[in-house]
């Protein structure tokens, strides 16, 4: 009799078990695989990257021989690109593979190589799911059995993983297509040079890197050129922004270069991409006071170094006669409060939200002088 019940008792489990993981994080089973019909993301407009190959790469191929291999190999991480598309379907699912299956202890997997959807709804982008990578391949469940409207998405990339391909799933009979509107496309990008907190470390998700949000909150494309522990004023890096037909280029690189480095990076960088591009003003960004040193004396030493030599060049390429140059200061970056950073160093959301909303004025005022 025990037997029997132990029987019982295990199949019961095994079918609660299967029944459970066909329900996605967002409590709606998935949609017949039957029912749902994909689409490739090539087939949509891609944006956040300045090369027409049939990839999601930052920088072309040429490139590879080009930068820095180090440079070369985080360019092929998806940050900071996005596809635009239209639909009025009821279900939507994405299945993606990623190149590397990227893990690190200190940032959630669906910031590293997961992705997000947004919807254009009452005149702003709207935070709709947050797709979960499980493996190299993964799938999940945007949303199911919604309103069948036509609405304009925006379904951002992984931040820390490459991406060989996606595609977006629709309920049968549904219509999908590439965007309608302009949002996001119709005005000349941001190019953002930097490091690992520019390319989008710690967000939560892809959304919530600063440079989305800076990108949803001022409807321009950002090309995110952040390089995790390599972004160092490279004048390599400079010959494929100056290939960039931009509304700016932000140069914060200070996070990653030596102090005897920056001042001669900086100077030979904005000179290089005002040579080239004349016409389109540079924004230089001094790095924050990390929490981490604010109890160490040659630690906080070190930042304070850091945001002088930048000054320097600063003022060194205003005298030289430089034009359309703007400087930010690094006071209130993440805040005051140490409450910002996941490690001393690399925003959390919360961080990554006062990046944006701190950056936003000047970023704004300069655009807006660039698109008279």
């Amino acid at each position: 009799m025990v037997a029997i019940r132990f029987i019982f008792a295990f199949l019961f489990l095994s079918s609660f078990q299967a029944f459970a993981r066909n329900f996605e994080g967002n409590g709606q089973p998935p949609p017949s695989k039957d029912s749902l019909k994909f689409y490739d993301g090539q087939d949509f407009t891609i944006i956040g990257k300045f090369n027409n190959e049939k990839n999601y790469n930052r920088f072309p191929q040429k490139y590879k021989k080009i930068l820095r291999p180090e440079v070369w190999d985080l360019s092929q991480n998806s940050a900071g690109i996005s596809i635009r598309l239209r639909s009025n379907a009821s279900d939507i699912s994405v299945r993606w593979r990623v190149m590397g299956e990227v893990s690190f202890p200190h940032m959630a997997l669906t910031g590293i190589r997961g992705v997000d959807l947004y919807a254009w709804v009452n005149g702003e982008w709207k935070f709709v799911q947050t797709g979960r990578p499980v493996a190299k391949t993964s799938e999940y469940v945007m949303f199911k059995d919604g309103e069948p409207v036509f609405r304009e998405y925006l379904l951002n990339l992984p931040l820390y993983d490459g991406v060989d391909e996606i595609s977006i799933g629709v309920n049968a009979g549904a219509e999908i297509s590439k965007n309608k509107e302009q949002f996001l496309i119709d005005k000349k990008p941001v190019v953002y040079y930097g490091s690992s907190i520019a390319q989008g470390g710690c967000a939560s998700r892809p959304g919530m890197a600063f440079t989305n949000i800076l990108s949803r909150k001022l409807d321009r494309s950002f090309m995110n050129m952040g390089f995790s522990g390599e972004g160092t004023f490279d004048e390599s890096v400079g010959e494929g922004m100056c290939e960039i037909d931009a509304a700016l280029y932000v140069i914060d690189c200070n996070p990653n270069t030596k102090r005897e480095l920056i001042y001669d990076r900086a100077v030979k960088l904005v000179n290089q991409l005002k040579r080239n591009k004349p016409q389109i003003p540079v924004l230089l960004i001094e790095n924050s006071l990390y929490p981490k040193n604010e109890f160490t004396i040659i630690g906080r030493s070190e930042d304070l170094a850091k945001r002088a030599e930048l000054k320097k060049a600063f003022e060194f390429l205003v005298k030289s006669g430089v034009r359309d140059l703007y400087y930010q200061t690094g006071d209130g970056l993440i805040g005051y409060d140490n409450e910002a950073t996941v490690d001393g160093v690399h925003p959390s959301d919360l961080g990554m939200i006062r990046m944006a909303d701190f950056l936003m004025p000047k970023i704004r005022k300069i655009l807006k002088s660039y698109d008279k």
